[in-house]
């Protein structure tokens, strides 16, 4: 009897999944009909609108070249860049040299990008030789950022480079047909939850319009996508199973697929099998009764238990104890469990000794890289120059550096680094001795990077890593500041007016011989009353008792209401305002301040 149930039961699904499979297929076929009507009808409109754009953003594009052609000294300006930018009507402009790499861009992270180093950005490098190029790409991803945006590009005038501007996120659909196509796909669904997906071609395919806009510009990764290896007509999109069919839309060379959910395509054979099967099971449901007391009593109440001291254990509660004596395999179990915590505790007291001698000896290395608080260079007369140094319990990664080069000039290194205990300490130590000497016989802060540019690109350790520094050359007779930071924290300072701002464009790159840097080199001739005042990062994380962060703000209002007359008590100000925050507190980073001033 049970072996002629589900023979019945096999036949009548597979007969009932050959019927909805074929109903899913017609159902698609009319979809498509209209679909296809659709996209002809407006992609006729569009190529008319598309030429129009694209004569446009050539136009625009020449005009900028004539521009640069004309005010070569524009590129140099980013206010300027900008202003540009918004009078053209363009989200972004970027400016190569002969080489194809970028020297001008309103967005200052592209600068010093290879324009040859992806393909879209080196679909433009014919330019670079060729005055008559030029080029309107269709909207794609940008090689830099992957992006989605459209550019347009022309030869420069001036002298070989490049020229591009370009349209990004909600501009690129004005002057594209993905909007439209998403429309379209939005508007003509398939039954209740079904729609069709329009595919960009690639390894993980994005996709480019579907009728669930949530879905629209996704990869397939990200949404799950999932070919069933044994069904091909079956796929899995964020978990749910669809009735999966690729189609074709007249003239579009995107692959086009269109998914049902398989609730829809199989519901009536779903409905028909539950009440089938409904009857077949009730009469085991008796038996799985009996059978399921039988087992709970022998095995799964000892599991539970088991499992909940498991998760005391877990939770971080040691001194909990398995104890499950219902049969020899649980005795066992529990006897095993108890080994283990017993093990795990003694590993934990050797793991708190290991870490606290740890932190101490990071501790007494650090102590050497970082000289005391206090005034520096006072052999200078007319210089008046203070740092400041504070460890963090279990940091040790910063370096507070001054020196006198050769030729006599007085200078400072700052840096930062990612990393704490004794492996930074120890990189930071051999960064200190292969800087000292690149220092000394430096001319500024920006051929002392360089020199040191040359001898660490053969160190390991620094390809892997990242560092903040700052570097200040000092002219006494002169009252200047020549320096480079490197992705440190933007310093301060303070003019004539009394109120200190910060000096937001100083940050350029970060430290790191994992690829190419430049640094730029920038100038503060200091004016009666002036203050220059920097710190690292770690001055930010000061808490107070309830965990509140020590903030900018804060950080201006105690240099602002600072009356002090030296450079030193600038800094006790600064120090003084951070403790009445904190109280003793200690930092979570190193902290470290240099303050300067020139006297009258």
């Amino acid at each position: 009897m049970t072996l002629g149930l589900l023979s019945l039961l096999i036949v009548v699904f597979l007969v009932m999944t050959v019927g909805a499979k074929r109903l899913a297929r017609v159902t698609i076929t009319e979809r498509l009909r209209d679909l296809s009507m659709d996209v002809t009808e407006w992609r006729s409109n569009y190529k008319k609108i598309r030429e129009n754009t694209d004569s446009s953003s050539l136009a625009k594009a020449r005009m900028l070249a004539r521009i640069i052609q004309y005010d070569p000294e524009i590129l140099k300006n980013d206010a300027r860049l900008k202003e540009l930018a918004d009078v053209l009507n363009v989200d972004s402009l970027c400016v190569s040299d002969g080489e194809g790499v970028l020297i001008a861009s309103t967005e200052p992270g592209f600068l010093g990008f290879h324009m040859d180093s992806t393909e879209q950005s080196g679909a433009f490098m014919p330019a670079v030789k060729d005055k008559t190029f030029e080029l309107v790409q269709d909207p794609q991803e940008r090689g830099i950022d992957h992006v989605i945006v459209q550019y347009a590009g022309v030869a420069r005038l001036d002298e070989p480079g490049i020229v591009q501007i370009a349209y990004e996120s909600d501009n690129v659909f004005d002057y594209s047909d993905i909007e439209l196509m998403r429309e379209i796909m939005k508007a003509l669904p398939i039954g209740q939850e079904g729609r069709f997906l329009v595919l960009e071609d690639g390894d993980d395919p994005v996709v480019f319009a579907s009728g669930d806009t949530s879905e629209n510009g996704c990869r397939l990764s990200e949404l799950g996508f999932y070919l069933d290896p044994v069904l091909p007509d079956s796929v899995f999109i964020r978990g749910k199973p669809y009735f999966c069919q690729r189609v074709q839309i007249p003239d579009e060379p995107r692959r086009v697929l269109a998914v049902l959910p398989k609730g829809e395509v199989y519901g009536a054979r779903n409905r028909a099998m539950a009440f089938l099967i409904c009857i077949f099971l009730g009469s085991f449901a008796f038996f799985f009764y009996l059978l399921d007391r039988l087992i709970r009593r022998t095995v799964t109440d000892g599991f539970y238990e088991v499992n909940r001291a498991l998760d005391k254990i877990i939770a971080g509660d040691l001194t909990q104890t398995v104890s499950v004596r219902s049969n020899p395999e649980f005795l066992t179990l529990s006897d095993g469990i108890n080994t283990m915590v017993g093990g795990l505790k003694k590993n934990l007291t050797d793991s708190r000794r290991r870490v606290k001698r740890e932190n101490e000896l990071a501790k007494s290395i650090q102590q050497t890289l970082i000289p005391a608080s206090g005034q520096v260079f006072a052999e200078f007369s007319g210089l008046d120059f203070a740092s400041a140094s504070v460890l963090a319990a279990h940091k040790g990664s910063d370096v507070f550096e001054p020196f006198v080069t050769d030729a006599g000039r007085p200078g400072f290194v700052m840096v930062e680094t990612i990393g704490d205990s004794v492996s930074a300490c120890l990189s930071m130590m051999k960064f200190r001795a292969i800087f000292q000497p690149c220092a000394l016989a430096a001319s500024g802060p920006l051929d002392m990077l360089n020199r040191g540019m040359e001898v660490f690109k053969d160190e390991k350790v620094f390809k892997k890593q990242f560092l903040s520094i700052f570097v200040g050359f000092l002219d006494p007779e002169n009252r200047r500041l020549d320096y480079v930071n490197a992705g440190f924290y933007p310093p301060f300072l303070r003019r004539a007016d009394g109120s200190f701002e910060q000096l937001r464009d100083s940050a350029g790159a970060v430290f790191t011989t994992a690829r190419p840097v430049e640094f730029r080199q920038e100038s503060i001739t200091f004016g009666p009353g002036d203050v220059f005042f920097a710190c690292s990062n770690g001055i930010f994380s000061y808490r107070d008792r309830e965990g509140q962060l020590f903030t900018k703000k804060m950080l201006l209002n105690s240099l602002n209401g600072s009356k002090a007359d030296s450079s030193q008590a600038l800094i006790d100000d600064v120090m003084s305002n951070i403790r009445g925050v904190s109280g003793e507190l200690p930092p979570d980073d190193d902290v470290i301040m240099a303050a300067i001033r020139f006297q009258s």
